[in-house]
């Protein structure tokens, strides 16, 4: 309408009458669409008049303000243009105001008698937006449409075998793994990534598991593999102190899926011990009781190495220098500390027994130490007799002086410890005192008469 406006204001003089009809009949409409407009308007203003008004009656409050209709005049003079003149938009607006005090009134005596919900306009397309603007409009959204789906549903390829191994730790934070998977090539771009996650609420899912990842994969569709595709989950598995091969290799079945034989038989492989550098025939003593954090479906060897390198970062230098300073291997060391885990699981008595072992030893004496029976009998525990005593093993400790060829169960660190930093004593014998503690002694004679009390807190118990 604007260049309407400029032609009648500078060249109305000039223009022929059917020039002027023409605009005319424009104001006249335009008009007409602006009288639509202010009824529509008025009508809304006169809804919430209503509004109001029962919003009043429910708090007592008077239908005509006079302190609020003169605020209200103040503001509609304000809002005036010429050619308009304050006092004539006051004059309209008053009618306006007593029209809305008239529908509060009659409500007030009649009730709700007016509907306040209103219909739902319907705008058409072509009335806010011209052909060409519409038609730009769509063609934006086309593009953006384009680039969406060129970003998260066209393929991403890496180089290398397929499927590529991916593995995620325990509580690793959602950044690291894209900034792995975008170093792997797995992704061109850790925004996208991160916007693909977003929309899956999917930042804090992903479980700690070894992901095998197909090539090809866009983002959604690696997403979604992340959350339900094939992986092997990152167990906990936790080896007890003082168990033996066959319960490691059953428990590792039991957690990861694996072949217990699998294990076992590299347990005892002689070419794989001797690469690790250790002295005797197994890898008993060797496999540190603690908690692993290991992928099911792993290889047999993978979980052995993982296994060996926990013993390793275990055994510091420090240890092994202390060994040395004793005269001692670490065979020597495990062996003994598999011993003092098979005699008690009382960590402040371990130092104890530990230093009763190293005294005899110091003197020529044989060990004579019970757990190497229990070991050489191969079942649970059980109250030795004589003719246990006399299998003829170099693990009979009874029989033959010296350290057993190795050790006999796995020790735990508190065992491994308490052997490399004795108590200092000159004990030489030790009992059970029948209440999960021993009783040590330093002469024959003492052991005796200790051995005798222990027989007879024994039979008191068998006679309850």
């Amino acid at each position: 309408m604007e260049h309407i406006y400029k032609k009648i204001e500078n060249e109305l003089n000039t223009l022929d009458e059917g020039e002027r009809n023409e605009i005319l009949n424009k104001l006249r409409d335009e008009i007409d669409k602006i009288d639509k407009q202010l009824v529509h308007l008025i009508s809304k203003r006169t809804l919430q008049s209503v509004l109001i008004g029962r919003i009043k009656r429910t708090l007592n409050l008077p239908t005509y303000n006079p302190q609020r209709e003169k605020e209200i005049s103040q503001k509609i003079s304000n809002y005036v243009e010429e050619p308009l003149k304050p006092e004539a938009i006051l004059r309209i607006y008053e009618r306006i105001l007593d029209e809305s005090r008239a529908i509060q009134k009659e409500e007030a005596v009649k009730g709700n008698i007016f509907k306040v919900t209103r219909k739902k306009m319907k705008i058409g397309f072509d009335k806010l937006l011209s052909r060409r603007d519409f038609f730009i409009v769509v063609a934006f959204f086309l593009v953006i449409l384009s680039l969406l789906y060129y970003t998260f549903f066209t393929p991403n390829y890496y180089k290398g075998k397929s499927p590529l191994v991916f593995e995620v730790k325990k509580s690793e934070p959602f950044g690291l793994i894209v900034d792995d998977l975008y170093k792997k090539g797995v992704i061109p771009s850790k925004t996208n990534m991160r916007i693909t996650a977003f929309l899956y609420g999917a930042e804090k899912s992903i479980k700690a598991a070894r992901y095998y990842i197909p090539n090809g994969l866009n983002y959604l569709n690696l997403m979604g593999y992340l959350l339900h595709g094939k992986s092997n989950l990152l167990v906990d598995v936790t080896i007890k102190n003082g168990v033996s091969i066959d319960w490691v290799a059953e428990k590792l079945h039991n957690s990861l899926y694996i072949d217990s034989t699998a294990i076992v038989k590299l347990a005892y492989d002689k070419n794989l011990i001797d690469s690790m550098g250790i002295k005797g025939n197994s890898l008993l003593g060797y496999m540190l009781p603690q908690t692993y954090q290991l992928y099911q479906r792993s290889s047999s060897r993978e979980i052995i190495d993982s296994i060996y390198t926990a013993f390793k970062s275990f055994m510091v230098d420090s240890l092994r220098k202390r060994a040395k300073k004793f005269g001692y291997s670490i065979h020597d060391i495990l062996t003994i500390a598999s011993i003092v885990q098979g005699e008690t699981n009382n960590v402040s008595e371990m130092p104890e027994i530990a230093a009763v072992y190293f005294n005899r030893l110091k003197k020529g004496m044989k060990l004579q130490a019970d757990p190497t029976i229990q070991f050489l009998l191969k079942g649970k525990w059980k109250r030795l007799s004589y003719k246990d005593l006399q299998i003829n093993s170099p693990y009979n400790t009874y029989k033959y002086a010296g350290l057993p060829p190795g050790p006999i169960d796995n020790p735990g660190k508190e065992a491994i410890l308490a052997t490399f930093y004795p108590a200092k004593n000159n004990y030489l014998y030790f009992v059970a005192d029948g209440y999960e503690k021993h009783v040590f002694s330093n002469s024959y004679s003492k052991h005796l008469e200790n051995v005798k009390k222990y027989k007879e807190w024994l039979k008191k118990q068998k006679s309850k």
